[in-house]
Parts: structure tokens; sequence; C-alpha cells
């Protein structure tokens, strides 16, 4: 539907003209506009360019009432839509029985493929450990079971984990929060696909509605998380060959509401960015109730967190007195500080504290600061002079925020500072969440008793990324913005 009064296009359903705020409807009658197909104009027969809404000479509109309909009738067609779901809320989407039905059901094979990728992982990696361990320890690595199918299904979530061992005269704790960034490839293989197939009958549901009924499906795999973080984990028992200590007990146990929150957000990140690919062209290119904003920021979140793992690992192979021998090890431990770096590339800083036998060890890196340490800081500064070209990284979250604008600036049929604001506040706080579940920590009774922490603020993770992902977007608009002004001056 064409403006009347500055011929700016909009929706079919708008009332009102996005760029004037002129009334398109009239004593109750919706007007459709209909673009004459003659390149010469009515008034004047000055000739135009083919896609001009207004005579280039006189000023003599080039479109034609081409329909003029009630806007009753209008009203009648969008309850109707209400009324057959278009619009449900997140509480009736859940307590609809129909609906949980097939939550559960895509819950159930969302959480088979997890366990079955789980089980093979957790097999791998007690066959390998053991054929390591059988040289120094024998056939005692036998009955060991290190991880179990189970383990890696939580830890994949970056849940905590507490280990707990036990014997006759001592008692002992070992807690670690997070987990490996390379293990979350296992829910955002499994989720994304879920995602997909969830939304992919709905194709022409509103983003928003796909987003709540994605939530819907992560609360409920959540609730089911959290059950099974109650018996989920390794138990063994080992006998001590000395007989000294006699029965050794070793298990592990997650904390239940953690595993809660972990798997409804990694659930809901992952199904959201599997619902994207379900979205039409229409869809793609309609920002309707900031669902394409919220969309886009899960999204290049995720991208920015996966191209960081994989810089993360060319910088580990690329210096020799860091990489390991084995390639496993460095994709392991590359992923892992590149799940790190992708914060440093937005400003943030990196700090590491370190407590053993009464003494602590500080640490912090960033950007602006540098490499910072309370004992043999020229050697904690020469590990970051090796890789001082880090700064380059910073065009990775830079090129997603630009590209972030330009999309939202095409899409946007409302006010462009209100998207961009919702797709930065939603960044920082996936950004935040994540810096949340995957801060290191570690803390152990056990003789020789340490604790250490590594990893970011949530608050400033929050405020920094919230700030960049708006400033460098709305950049974005501006630039393309004035880019397009210009080749349509050239074109006239």
């Amino acid at each position: 539907m064409y403006c009347k009064h500055c011929g700016t296009k909009n929706r079919e359903d708008a009332l009102y003209c996005v760029n004037d705020g002129e009334a398109l409807t009239l004593h109750h009658e919706h007007v459709l506009l209909q673009q004459e197909s003659n390149r010469y104009c009515s008034h004047c027969s000055h000739e135009n360019h083919g896609n001009a809404l207004y005579c280039t000479s006189c000023g003599q509109t080039m479109s034609k009432v081409k329909e003029i309909r009630d806007a009753e009738t209008n009203r009648g067609s969008l309850q109707n839509n209400v009324r057959n779901g278009a619009s449900e809320g997140l509480i009736t989407t859940m307590t609809n029985k129909d609906n949980l039905k097939w939550l559960a059901i895509w819950n159930g094979i969302s959480i088979a493929g997890l366990l079955l990728i789980s089980f093979i992982i957790s097999s791998s990696i007690n066959g390998f450990m053991k054929d390591t361990l059988r040289a120094e320890l024998g056939s005692l690595v036998d009955g060991i079971k290190l991880v179990s199918f189970t383990d890696v299904f939580m830890i994949s979530h970056m849940i905590s984990v507490d280990y707990l061992a036990s014997a006759v005269i001592f008692e002992g704790v070992l807690s670690t929060t997070s987990g490996l960034f390379l293990l979350l490839l296992i829910p955002a293989i499994v989720f994304i696909t879920t995602g997909f197939l969830m939304n992919r009958k709905q194709a022409d549901k509103p983003l928003l509605e796909k987003l709540k009924w994605n939530l819907s499906f992560s609360i409920v795999y959540g609730l089911v998380t959290g059950i099974f973080s109650t018996f989920a984990g390794v138990s063994m028992e080992i006998n001590d060959p000395t007989g000294f200590l006699g029965t050794i007990t070793v298990g592990s146990e997650y904390p239940f509401f953690e595993s809660i929150f972990n798997a409804i957000v990694i659930s809901f990140i992952f199904t959201t960015i599997g619902s994207l690919f379900t979205l039409d062209a229409e869809q793609r290119t309609s920002n309707e109730r900031y669902g394409l904003s919220i969309s886009r920021a899960i999204l290049h979140s995720m991208i920015g967190l996966a191209l960081m793992m994989a810089a993360g690992y060319f910088i580990l192979s690329s210096q020799d007195e860091l990489k390991t021998e084995e390639t496993a090890g460095n994709v392991l431990i590359g992923s892992q500080v590149g799940g790190y770096l992708w914060n440093v590339a937005q400003f943030q800083t990196l700090t590491f504290d370190l407590t053993a036998d009464g003494e602590s060890v500080n640490a912090r890196y960033s950007l602006f600061g540098g490499p910072e340490a309370s004992e043999d800081e020229e050697e904690f500064a020469e590990l970051f002079e090796e890789i001082n070209w880090i700064w380059v990284l910073v065009l990775i979250p830079a090129a997603l925020h630009f590209w972030a604008g330009n999309r939202l600036r095409k899409s946007t049929h409302g006010n462009i500072l209100n998207e961009l604001a919702v797709y930065a506040a939603a960044f920082g706080v996936i950004n935040a969440i994540i810096v949340s579940i995957s801060k290191l920590t570690i803390d152990t009774n056990f003789e020789g008793a340490f604790s250490a922490t590594f990893g970011f603020s949530t608050f400033g993770t929050l405020i920094i990324s919230s700030i960049l992902a708006f400033g460098v977007s709305y950049i974005s608009v501006m630039v393309t913005n004035r880019q397009e002004s210009q080749q349509s001056s050239r074109a006239a």
C-alpha cells in the first residue's frame, strides 16, 4: 500500500505511513494503489523510470486506485487470524494439550539424539584413556569407567560438576564450573535440526510466534534435563591394591537448577537458529514485532563464537611453544581459547585469579589495558607479544554487527532505532549468559587445596556488548543509507 501523501510503500495491513505518519485509510475504507505499467506520465507525458512513484517532471502520481474495501472486512480477516492461532501467548501454548503432546514428542526425539551422540563420544574417550593408562596401571584400568554418556550429555550444556572421592581415612571434593566450548557442537547439531523440523510446516507463522514455540520447547526440555541431572554422572568403586585405603569411591554430581537454566538457554539459542532456515522470502525481509532483531542477535552471537573458536585453533597451531603433539588436543585447547577470545575481541577484560597454599596470583588481559599480572608480569606479557596481531580479531564482531545493521535497515517497517536497540540488547543478554555459564572455576579440598577462576564479568559483558552492537549497527545503517542515496541520485 502506498501513502497518498509521500508515496512511501507500506505493508498491506498498515493503518499509518511509516515515513510521515499519514493515515492510509479514510472514512473506514481500505485503499489499494497499483503502479501504472506505462512509463509516461498521464498528466504531462514525461518519460519516467519504470519504478518511479511520481513523475519527475510534474509530480503527478504514477499509481492508480486498484480496489476500495470496507475496513470492517479487513478487521474481520484479522480476527479470524487471531482466532486461528496467529498470535498465541506462551502460557496458552504450554497449557494446550495438543501443544504439550507435540512438545513432548520433539523433546523425546532431541534427547534420543543427544544421548546417542554422547554415548559414542564417551565410549571413544574411555577407550582412549584406558589405552593410555594401561602401561602404568595395568589391568587395574579395565574395571574403570572414567566418563559415562550422562557426563558428556551434561557437560555439553556447560553445567557445573562436583567430583567426589571418599575412602577410609579421607573425603575430598573437586568442584568445577563451565565446560568445553567444543562440546557445544553436540546440542548445536541436534537443536538446530530440531528447530528446523519443528517449524518447517509453519512457514507462514510470524517469526515471533516461532520464538515463543521454541521457548516452550526449551522450558519443557530444561525441566527434563533437571530431572536427568539427579541421576546423571558416573559412580564407581576402586580397590586399593595396597589395602591401605580399602575401597575408594569416586562419583560426580550435577546441580539441579543450573541444569534447568543451562538447558533452557542452550536449546532456545540453537532451535531459534534452526527456525531461521524455515523463513520464507517475505519473513526474511519483514521485522515484525522485533522478531528478526532478536533472531539476528542470537544468530550472530553464535556465528561469532564459532569463528573465534576456529581462530583460537589457528593461533594455537601457529605457536610451537603452545601446541601439543596431538591434533585432537590442539582442536580442544584451541577452541577453548577461541571461546574466550570472542569476548576479548569485544574489548572485555579476561581475568585469572588463583589461590593456593595461602598465596594469590592475579592476572588480566584486555585489548586496551594489555597484559597485567601480580607475579611474573614480564613472562605473562611475553605470551601475548607473540600474538600482538590479536587486534585483527575485532573485525569479526564488527563485521557481524555491520551486517546486522544493513539487514535490519532493509527489513524494518518502523523506527529503525528501536529495531537496533532490541538487536543490541538481545545480543548483550545472549553474550552475558554465555559468559556466565562458561566462566571456569575450580575448587578443591584435597591436599594442597586451591581455587581458581577464569573468565569475564557478566555485567560488564552485558553493557559493553550491547553498546558495541548498537554503535556498529547504527553506523552500518547510516553508511548503507548514504550509499543507496548516492546510487539513486546517479541513476536519476
